[in-house]
Order: C-alpha cells, then structure tokens, then sequence
C-alpha cells in the first residue's frame, strides 16, 4: 500500500484517493488472469519506491530495503566521477620515444580512446616529426587488473567487455561477414584488422560488434592489447608513420623523452552523458577506476575503487554500508544494493547534472535492467523544479512502464 510521510493537505489526501481509484480502472482493464491489484504498492511485489516533491517524501514504500539496481548504478559512479574527477576533467594518453626510436604509448584509462582519436593521435605525432619508429610498445600499467568486472559472466557480447589503462573503441571490435565467408570491416573509420580475420571466421553471415576478451588469448598479450596494437599500428601506418617491428607490451623507462600527451576531447561532463544515455558499462567502469586511482594512487585496481565508493558514500553522501553496497560502477554486478531511500540521496546531490541523463517526455531518466530487476531512477519536471523518484523491481514481473505512466500522467498531474 501507499505510505504516505507526513500529512497531506486535503488536496492531495483528495488527489491521492483519486490516483488509487485510477489504478484499480487501468489495472481491471488488464487480461482476465492479471491479478487482483489494489493501489501502487501492489503492483510492485518484491521491490521498493519513493517519489519526492520539493524535500518531502510524499510517497515511498520499503524505501529502506535494499535492491539489485542494475544499470541504475550509474548514477552513483556519474555522480564520484563529477565530484572526484571534476566535470571538466579529461583523460590523456602520453606518448614517448627512447634513443633507439622505440615509441612508448602508456595509457591512463581514457574511456574514449575511439578509432577517430587513435588517427587524431597519429597526425599530432607525424606533425611534431616523428615518421618512423622502432616498436610501437604499450604500456597498460596504470591499471592492474586481475579479475575480469565484477559481475563479468565472460561472454563475447559488448556489455561485458573488461577494462584496461589502454583500450580502443570500448574494447568491442566491429566486422561484418559476407554471405561467402568474406571477413570485411564493419565502419569506414576502422580499417580490417588481423584480429577481426581471426574471430569472424567462426561467425556466419552479418553484422558483428564482439567483446575481445570474450576469446582466448594469446601468448604474448591480452586480447585488449592486440586489439590496440592493430588499431594503432595499421592507423600510423595510413598516416604516413613507418613502424619496422610492429608493437608489443612493456613499460616506459623514465630515460624515454615525452613527444606527446594527448587530451581526450571530451571531457568527464561529456562521458557522464554517454555513459548514461547509452547505458555503457565499459565508460562506468573506467570512471569508477579512475576515481580509485585519483583518491588512492596508480595502478588503479577494482580494491582501490571499492574503497574509494565506500568512502566517498559514507563521508560525502553520509549514507552508511547497509544503505549502499557497490561491487562495480557498472551494475552488472548482482551483488551492488542500494535502498530506495539512499537513492534518493543521490537523486538530490545529482541534481544539477540531471540533464545529462537521458530525457523522455518530460523525464530525465536511467534504467536498470537484469534478468529479474527491472529499475527506474530519474526526475520529473524541469531544471529548477525538478522530483527525484525511484523504482526498485526485483521481481520476474516487469511492471515499471505501468508504474512510470501512472505516476508522470495522473499522479504528478494531481498535485500540479
């Protein structure tokens, strides 16, 4: 049943007597073997919500239970990016080269290390004057990461691609196979690679985007490393820069001389909306990394940014460990909890971001969704009067449409 805190006006005690009834019309409308509802609360079986209106919580319920979030997670890991990171933060990539023309490549996470800056990379480089190197060696130990995400059930599908200091195009290789067998590439700024020749032969005819750590690896590197490495070596090599023995892994020497630090184009402000507008796991992830390695120092590791959320939650948001539990920045992870209540929290220091969710209708909004969860965490109105709300649905039965409808067409109609 609805809870209602504090005491309403007439007018909404009135109007919430109206929405009940509403919902027992809609809900008598449904096929004959729906069950018998009575009011919001029952539509929600295993689950919590809350709805605030200016800073009163005027509809909750097991709003201090805590729920499988899904990808509404996000949110939070949005909000540690913003406020640790800063909103104009951008990610680098350093480039170096030693006496014997080895060119050293040392990532630093950049979420956005897409086949376009790889080029862009590659021009500034020609540019300063370097046309031929050695090895082209990358250097990935800004992070060391020895698990796969949390919550990474390691199959070849882009949502669960792994993180690294240095991967290219979110770590999801695109190819297309033709109908005899042909392996070509997928878009116009990613040429053929070997590693696409390798992995689309065991694919039949069409389209692909795969998670390379989906596959075996090989001796020498990981398949994130591969993957990059032919990304950038065949991308130098069309811009005009000579490469005589290809790439390997490696660190930099600190006698190596800096060339180039190259500055992402777009900024954490820019990746928060991405992030959350494309339900990205890959750019969650590195921004819950890179907020690890900013509180706790490089190499960044899935400990450092568990004990970097944990804190971030208890001294900044005030919330305590039962209230928010977060395994990764993603939500894959079906142990990350968090209450209705705590969410709300987030919901309100999240607020002068709250455009850069994505907006439907009148509402800026983030699923989540897993097999049995079905999350919504958003806002209603706009910029100025804005109400956080939260659906939290741990349930087989996905009623969060019906919910949404209902409480952005009739209930918020109601006391506005």
């Amino acid at each position: 049943m609805l809870k209602v805190h504090n005491q309403p006006s007439l007018a909404k005690r009135t109007g919430l007597v109206l929405f009940c009834l509403l919902c027992s019309v809609i809900l008598s409308a449904m096929p004959l073997d729906a069950v018998e509802i009575e009011g919001f609360g029952s539509l929600i079986a295993n689950g919590g919500y809350a709805l605030q209106l200016a800073d009163e919580v005027v509809l909750s319920g097991n709003s201090d239970t805590s729920y499988i979030p899904a990808s509404t997670i996000k949110v939070l890991t949005s909000l540690m990016a913003l406020e640790i990171l800063g909103p104009e933060y951008r990610f680098v990539t350093r480039f170096f080269i030693d006496p014997d023309k080895m060119l050293y490549i040392q990532g630093e996470g950049d979420p956005f290390l897409t086949s376009e800056m790889v080029t862009r990379m590659a021009v500034q480089l020609k540019n300063s004057g370097i046309t031929e190197v050695e090895t082209i060696v990358l250097d990935d130990s800004a992070f060391t990461l020895e698990t796969p995400p949390p919550g990474s059930t390691g199959t070849s599908n882009p949502y669960d691609a792994h993180n690294s200091a240095l991967a290219v195009n979110f770590n999801a290789l695109p190819f297309k196979v033709t109908a005899d067998s042909r392996v070509l590439a997928a878009e116009k700024q990613t040429p053929l690679l070997p590693m696409m020749e390798d992995l689309g032969r065991n694919y039949p005819a069409g389209n692909y985007r795969v998670n390379v750590s989906g596959f075996p690896s090989g001796k020498n590197h990981s398949n994130i490393l591969r993957y990059s490495g032919e990304l950038i070596t065949t991308l130098f090599t069309l811009q005009g820069i000579k490469i005589n023995n290809g790439f390997k892994k490696g660190t930099t020497p600190r006698e190596a001389r800096s060339i180039l630090v190259y500055e992402s184009e777009k900024d954490v402000a820019e990746l928060v909306r991405l992030c959350l507008f494309f339900s990205n796991n890959f750019i969650a992830n590195q921004l819950y990394l890179s907020c690890g390695a900013r509180i706790h120092g490089f190499p960044a590791t899935w400990e450092k940014a568990g004990r970097a959320a944990r804190e971030y939650i208890t001294l900044q948001l005030q919330l305590q460990p039962e209230e928010i539990h977060m395994e990764d920045g993603s939500g894959l992870s079906t142990d990350n909890r968090i209450s209705p209540a705590a969410m709300l929290t987030v919901l309100n220091r999240f607020m002068p971001y709250a455009t850069l969710m994505k907006r439907q209708e009148d509402t800026y909004l983030k699923s989540g969704t897993l097999t049995g969860v079905y999350c919504y965490v958003g806002y209603f109105g706009t910029v100025g009067n804005f109400s956080p709300f939260v659906f939290f649905l741990n349930q087989m039965h996905n009623n969060r449409e019906l919910l949404l409808h209902l409480l952005r067409k009739e209930y918020l109609d109601t006391f506005f």
